[in-house]
């Protein structure tokens, strides 16, 4: 069975519910009393041998009992008793389970046996499965509740576009509740529980191919998979379909050790953020902000800049606007000539047709309908304003109602955006707001959120356009056959790693490897000159002395030949060495880190971050999933706190940003290419000079050594 093939999961002719009682409490009980309520059209067929009958219902024995085909087994009773209910199910060719039921992997080792048994009896009998541990699912469209708890009990949601996937059951249908209370509208609720088999990414994919869902918000707190959530993430863009995603559990706590210092750079959050910006994938982190966010987006309309207009009865709203909107990136935009004297004409003289527009008080009426219509007709035809938020503030119920039909009325012919700020009551403007929700005009509680919303809306219109260039990446010509790596395990050398690179297209330091005190290399580089010791067995060369730099003559040569393997001798005893690596210095430019890390969730992921004494000082870094072109490692670099020093600091030359982003670009391919076989790239530093980069130091790692992350 396909991943998207769940049309009989979400539709369900007909359900099984295992484990019904008289307790209202059990899980069972309350899912057959909310698809009797709610008016569910398919056939009910409550199962426990207890019981003759159920709610009116006859009650079965056991699922193999009904004589009737079953496409959905909704399954409550305790732990022990759920495999035989499964295997049943197998026997009966039921193609769907959702385990309500708890006491699996969450509750310890035999909870793990338990849980797995069950997966590989779904894998042999082909039937896909919800859970376990989880509070199911209700299709709101189709009455199908498959659930028990909040969700199953009034308030009902309302019928909308918005489908909710969770791995919190509890947390996910708060966030429902609160949405619903705001206006939302929903089509699927899903709580996945321990996503033994059917998980969040595959629900999300599914869920695009629906055509009654048009938006879909999702809390995860992990996942298996993180390249699957890149590809649907992209998908989801190229659909047309945004993707609402809180992220849980962002913070790490410990320490994990690795070879190199890119590693510690980031953490897994880092790579889900990078996973964002990648996908166009929207995080949330707010409750009132996914409710916010859900109605600016159920416009489908996109700013094509940052220029925004505000216009209103509130200075002080325009100023909340103004205070949020600027830190997301948004301008009050300064309007042309032309606009403020279409606005003078419309606009009474105490007022300001300067951007924010001040329409003075009592503007909103029904007596001013026309002046109002040409007033912010006037400004979404002002070239340089990419979309309006209009502060209707305290109007009461006439005059909002009248600012409504206006609105209703431009935007239906608009493509810019229009967003209302509105604190008056919904008890009071009730009609008012129907008429906004009519035309899908967002009403948003503050003007802070207003400003938020828009800007949110001007990021995932940017990231259309780069999530389309950057599908272009996964096509992108492959490393050199020179520049593969098919080691299978262990560091490789500082000079075996830069000559790897320096294949894949890393500029890299001119080097000489020699294995005694000689200085006669001295004639064949440029001084001053480095020197470290060349071994696999030690990756941080300066810790135990095995690097000197600033080396200007012959005689200094020798000796720093013999003192570094002098002192990695002492201090690594058991090391092979292969010499010493003579490196011309590089003088000038400034030090970054670069990297990757492969991640056992989402693959080779590089990263990119200040080097040098503000490596740790600022812990400036930036990643993206490999692989990528320039554009986006261009994106990266500017990221960076470091980034103004790259322009020219107190006078000092401007830096190559191109050539870093060609350098990283160059290793996200590599990275890509070559994720089967090396688990970590260390660039350490990686200068950047007025012409070009050069790697100074690298360390490969092959796979089979550093342990790969997980969640």
């Amino acid at each position: 069975m396909s991943d998207k093939d769940f049309k009989y999961l979400f539709e369900p002719r007909s359900i099984a519910v295992v484990g019904v009682s008289d307790d209202a409490g059990r899980p069972g009980s309350q899912a057959v009393r909310a698809l009797l309520n709610n008016g569910y059209a398919g056939k009910i067929f409550p199962v426990n041998p207890k019981y003759e009958q159920f709610e009116g219902l006859r009650c079965f024995g056991s699922v193999s009992e009904i004589d009737e085909p079953i496409d959905l087994v909704v399954v409550g009773v305790p732990a022990a008793g759920v495999l035989p209910v499964l295997e049943a199910s197998v026997e009966k060719h039921v193609p769907f389970a959702v385990v309500l039921s708890g006491g699996f992997r969450e509750s310890g080792p035999e909870g793990i046996e338990r849980e797995q048994r069950m997966l590989e009896l779904a894998r042999r009998g082909g039937m896909r499965i919800i859970g376990p541990n989880c509070l199911g699912f209700a299709n709101i469209h189709s009455n199908v509740y498959a659930a028990f708890g909040s969700i199953t009990r009034e308030p009902k949601l309302k019928r909308g576009g918005v489908s909710l996937v969770t791995q919190s059951g509890g947390f996910g249908y708060s966030l429902a509740l609160a949405c619903s209370a705001a206006g939302i509208g929903f089509r699927h609720v899903i709580a996945t529980g321990n996503e033994t088999d059917i998980d969040t990414v595959q629900l999300i994919d599914a869920l695009l191919d629906d055509p009654e869902t048009q938006i879909i918000l999702a809390y995860i707190e992990g996942t298996r998979d993180g390249r699957a959530l890149l590809d649907v993430g992209r998908r989801a863009m190229a659909v047309g379909k945004p993707v609402l995603l809180w992220k849980g559990g962002v913070t790490e706590q410990g320490a994990r050790a690795a070879a190199s210092h890119t590693a510690s750079m980031t953490g897994t959050y880092d790579f889900y953020r990078a996973l964002f910006k990648q996908t166009g994938i929207i995080e949330i982190n707010e409750i009132h902000e996914a409710a916010d966010y859900l109605k600016a987006l159920a416009g489908a309309k996109y700013p094509q800049g940052n220029g925004v207009a505000v216009m209103g009865v509130s200075g002080g709203s325009a100023i909340v606007f103004a205070d949020a909107g600027e830190p997301e990136g948004l301008s009050l935009c300064e309007l042309d000539v032309q606009t403020q004297h279409k606005l003078q004409a419309v606009v009474p003289n105490i007022g300001a047709v300067h951007n924010p527009i001040d329409l003075t008080a009592g503007y909103f009426s029904p007596n001013n309908g026309e002046k109002l219509a040409t007033a912010v007709q006037a400004v979404l035809d002002a070239p340089n304003v990419h979309a309006v938020c209009v502060n209707l503030a305290t109007t009461g119920k006439v005059g909002s109602l009248a600012a409504a039909e206006v609105l209703a009325r431009l935007a239906a012919a608009a493509t810019k955006p229009i967003v209302v700020f509105s604190s008056a009551p919904a008890s009071e403007i009730g009609d008012a707001l129907a008429r906004f929700d009519e035309a899908n005009i967002a009403v948003l509680p503050s003007p802070s959120g207003a400003a938020r919303s828009i800007a949110m809306l001007a990021r995932y219109e940017q990231a259309k356009r780069r999530v389309s260039r950057e599908q272009g990446a996964n096509s992108v010509a492959t490393s050199p056959a020179d520049g593969r790596i098919t080691a299978t395990g262990g560091a490789l050398s500082e000079n075996d790693s830069k000559k790897i690179l320096a294949a894949a297209g890393i500029p890299v330091t001119r080097d000489v490897i020699v294995t005694t005190a000689d200085g006669a290399v001295f004639d064949d580089l440029k001084a001053p000159l480095v020197v470290k010791v060349v071994s696999a067995d030690i990756p941080h060369k300066t810790e135990v002395g095995g690097v000197k730099v600033g080396i200007q003559t012959r005689a200094d040569l020798k000796q720093a030949i013999d003192e570094v393997l002098a002192n990695a001798r002492k201090h690594v005893p058991t090391a092979r060495i292969d010499g010493v690596l003579v490196s011309e210095m590089v003088r000038g430019g400034f030090e970054l880190i670069a990297g990757v890390v492969n991640d056992v969730v989402f693959g080779p992921v590089v990263v990119v971050g200040a080097g040098g004494i503000y490596a740790e000082l600022l812990g400036d870094s930036a990643c993206r999933l490999a692989p990528f072109d320039e554009k986006t490692a261009r994106e990266m670099v500017d990221e960076l706190q470091c980034r103004r020093i790259m322009d020219g600091a107190r006078g000092g030359a401007a830096l190559d940003v191109d050539a870093i982003a060609s350098a990283l670009a160059a290793l996200s391919r590599f990275a890509w290419e070559n994720r089967e076989s090396v688990q970590e790239i260390d660039i350490n530093p990686l200068f950047a000079l007025p012409e070009g980069v050069v790697a100074a130091d690298a360390l490969i790692v092959a796979r089979g050594t550093a342990g790969a992350r997980s969640e």
